[in-house]
């Protein structure tokens, strides 16, 4: 069952608060790269195909907010 809107917005101000700590945690790419992508498939996995696109783009927002592509982009 997918989550409402209002539950994957938690989510996502949840993972947005915890940037800076996952980045302290995982400074080496490596090493974040995976971390995030499991924080955010837990979000994205969740959503709705009519809030899927809109998942992704709030994620990306928060990736660009840190300065910091998605990790699946090569740098």
């Amino acid at each position: 069952m997918s989550l409402s809107r209002a539950e994957l917005e938690k989510l996502l101000a949840d993972l947005d608060a915890a940037m800076p700590a996952l980045m302290v945690e995982f400074p080496d790419p490596e090493r974040f790269n995976p971390a995030f992508a499991a924080l955010a498939d837990a979000i994205t996995d969740n959503a709705s195909i009519e809030d899927d696109d809109w998942a992704f783009e709030r994620i990306d927002e928060i990736l660009d907010r840190y300065g910091l592509g998605r990790p699946d982009e090569d740098a």
